[in-house]
């Protein structure tokens, strides 16, 4: 049985009363729906012009006389000690988000969209993982013939490599921006210095009411014709939220996320009000719960088996965690 209808059927039975909601509520789009075996990857979506899964479409463009593509590609490449353009197509983390085996790969030289469908358009994105591509971070990590090696020479140089999200609604697109660093040199104390080597889960429930996402890069390393640092990013597990408008209860609207992702021993949970945290495993028992206040939390969760956690603030789905 996929793991996907296992978690629905113990939800709606053992805890109704609880989880049922989020089960009807969220949807989440894996790329697991295309077949690739490891190390395959398709980066033409014709006879459309983009792919699909959950409820979100990722556009491509792919020109069969040059084999040139630009938006989106779907990858299950795994190759994360190769560096340089041939291996374009793999996440630095081996894997897809939380073990998939799939995953969506974004070519973001110029912006990219994340597209609801029709009938989910105008409801909420809860989050994605995201991570650096091998190419990018072997490139940012070394150097290469176009791109400068991160902190330079000296590993003093101020170096950042930023993904920034913002909503398409109503036809326009809005201020409001989420940024995550992919890499950030720009610390005073070096040993803070890093470069994103796994999945990251990004909370984009703040954003609200969306027709779909906008996602660029920037970096610090810029040229003549732009940006060095090779252009690409990689996606898995994107949340929506089809029948909660984005609006409903306040508390969906928690600024939250957890890191490491995976984790072994510790989490940092990190949360915009106060709320309660509470993990629950796969069987759909509740396994810890803590109230947390606004900010930064360290939580000792060794005690624990391995395996994938659904992460709950308030009673509502907010993310998967993996236990190594």
């Amino acid at each position: 049985m996929p793991a996907d209808m296992k978690y629905r059927f113990i939800i709606v039975w053992l805890l109704p009363l609880v989880l049922q909601p989020i089960s009807q509520a969220q949807t989440v789009a894996g790329f697991e729906n295309y077949g690739l075996q490891p190390g395959q990857y398709i980066n033409n979506a014709e006879p459309t012009s983009y792919f699909s899964s959950g409820s979100i479409e990722l556009p491509n463009f792919f020109d069969p006389e040059f084999n040139f593509w630009s938006g989106w590609a779907i990858s299950a490449a795994n190759d994360n000690v190769t560096p340089g353009f041939l291996n374009q197509y793999s996440s630095i983390a081996g894997r897809g988000a939380l073990g998939s085996t799939a995953f969506a790969v974004g070519y973001v030289y110029d912006p990219v969209t994340i597209r609801l469908k029709p009938e989910a358009a105008g409801k909420a994105v809860i989050g994605f993982y995201v991570s650096n591509s091998s190419y990018t971070y072997y490139s940012m990590r070394d150097g290469d013939f176009f791109s400068k090696k991160f902190g330079g020479e000296t590993g003093n140089d101020p170096d950042f490599f930023k993904l920034t999200i913002q909503k398409y609604y109503g036809g326009a697109l809005h201020d409001h921006k989420i940024e995550v660093f992919l890499a950030d040199y720009r610390f005073t104390q070096p040993e803070l210095d890093y470069i994103l080597s796994d999945w990251i889960y990004v909370d984009l429930a703040i954003l609200g009411e969306v027709d779909s996402l906008l996602l660029s890069l920037t970096s610090s390393d810029e040229g003549l014709f732009g940006m060095n640092t090779p252009a690409y990013i990689c996606v898995d597990e994107i949340s929506t939220d089809n029948l909660l408008a984005a609006e409903a209860p306040e508390q969906h609207h928690i600024g939250f996320q957890v890191t490491p992702n995976p984790a072994e021993g510790y989490v940092w949970f990190s949360l915009s009000k106060s709320g309660v945290v509470s993990l629950v495993n796969l069987a759909g028992r509740e396994v810890w719960r803590k109230q947390f206040s606004e900010g930064q939390h360290q939580a000792d969760i060794s005690q624990l088996p391995s395996g994938i956690y659904h992460v709950l603030v308030d009673g509502l789905f907010r993310s998967k965690v993996m236990l190594e």
